[in-house]
């Protein structure tokens, strides 16, 4: 697989950490907001020179914009399968965008923190994302480069912004916290924590993470907001980072229990889940992550050698399967794939183990 630096350059939320404690918690924040310009029909009523045009504006309203700096773009279709698919890892654009289509083009910045997909659902898609608990500052950047756009947006008097999907009318936007929450998982707490998430906080959703859509991974959860109707977005991300505070403040009781000496059942599984990454000669996905839950909170809670936030949060990317096979002329097959993937694991626990003997 050639090597693509637009397409493999690390975002801001795997290379940079904030060093507050719940940063550990905490892997990215992002906010994302859709909007439609006057003068041309939603994307999926557009003909194709209509898409073409529509990208067309944007893309120059956006490229003398000063907000950005130093950013680049692509046509979506001019990136191979492979590249789409680190795209696609690394969070920065959806699974439909990532199949392409005519005036579909992304605008990444240089640092990796701004993505802009235009013409996925709505003529323009802005993202930011943060690594740890940041969807304020996500928002106040997510505002910065939507007052670039010097172009009309589709707006109701009533309703607000208006979008393909009704789902999104008002706003336009969602606000997501990716958490770790293995210590509330391994107490058999998250039943009673979602049910009580649910009673306080019913503008809000949580769930487990789906990265291949049908099989959860890990102990990782996805908070976001239900509600964009009638809201204003500074609500939104206030809610969202309150629910994100409480349930790190359950996970934080949740870790003391075990370091307190009432979790010695887990910590077996700490030793069990180091086993299989440092043994394995084959490993799936998820049970890759359902093992590198236990053995990061092992090194968090301070039984296992201690395992850098960063790193961390990259190989959780770098084991997914396009990325294993980044620098390769092929695409690994599901049995090659699973072999790297145990491989990589292998070496990098027998680094840590080496570097404690």
């Amino acid at each position: 697989m050639a090597e693509d630096l637009f397409a493999s350059a690390e975002p801001a939320w795997i290379c940079k950490a904030d060093p507050c404690a719940s940063d550990l918690i905490t892997l990215l924040s992002s906010v994302r907001i859709r909007r439609n310009i006057e003068g041309f029909p939603f994307p999926f009523k557009c003909g194709k020179s209509e898409l073409y045009d529509s990208a067309a504006v944007i893309l120059g309203s956006l490229g003398e914009s000063s907000v950005l700096g130093d950013c680049d773009f692509r046509m979506i279709d001019s990136l191979d399968d492979a590249s789409r698919h680190l795209l696609l890892e690394m969070n920065m654009i959806t699974p439909r965008f990532a199949q392409g289509g005519p005036g579909r083009f992304l605008l990444r910045d240089a640092e990796g923190r701004v993505a802009c997909m235009v013409n996925e659902e709505d003529h323009i898609s802005i993202s930011v994302t943060n690594p740890g608990l940041g969807v304020t500052s996500a928002l106040n950047t997510v505002i910065d480069v939507e007052r670039s756009l010097e172009v009309n947006l589709v707006r109701d008097a009533v309703l607000g912004y208006l979008t393909s999907n009704p789902v999104y009318v008002g706003t336009g936007m969602t606000a997501t916290v990716m958490l770790h929450l293995p210590a509330l998982y391994a107490l058999d707490d998250m039943t009673r924590v979602a049910d009580t998430f649910k009673r306080d906080w019913n503008s809000l959703e949580l769930g487990r993470w789906l990265p291949f859509g049908d099989e959860p991974c890990g102990s990782f959860y996805s908070l976001s907001n239900r509600i964009t109707l009638s809201v204003a977005p500074e609500d939104i991300s206030r809610n969202v980072s309150q629910a994100a505070q409480a349930l790190i403040s359950r996970e934080m009781f949740a870790r003391h229990k075990i370091c307190c000496g009432k979790g010695v059942d887990v910590n077996d599984r700490f030793w069990r889940a180091w086993g299989l990454l440092r043994h394995a000669k084959k490993l799936t996905f998820p049970e890759t992550m359902d093992a590198f839950s236990f053995v990061k909170l092992g090194s968090d809670v301070g039984v296992l050698p201690h395992i850098d936030d960063k790193e961390w949060r990259r190989l959780i990317v770098r084991c997914q399967r396009y990325h294993l096979g980044a620098g390769s002329s092929v695409i690994l097959e599901e049995n090659d794939e699973q072999f790297a993937r145990a491989a990589m694991f292998r070496q990098y626990i027998e680094g840590l183990s080496s570097s404690v003997n």
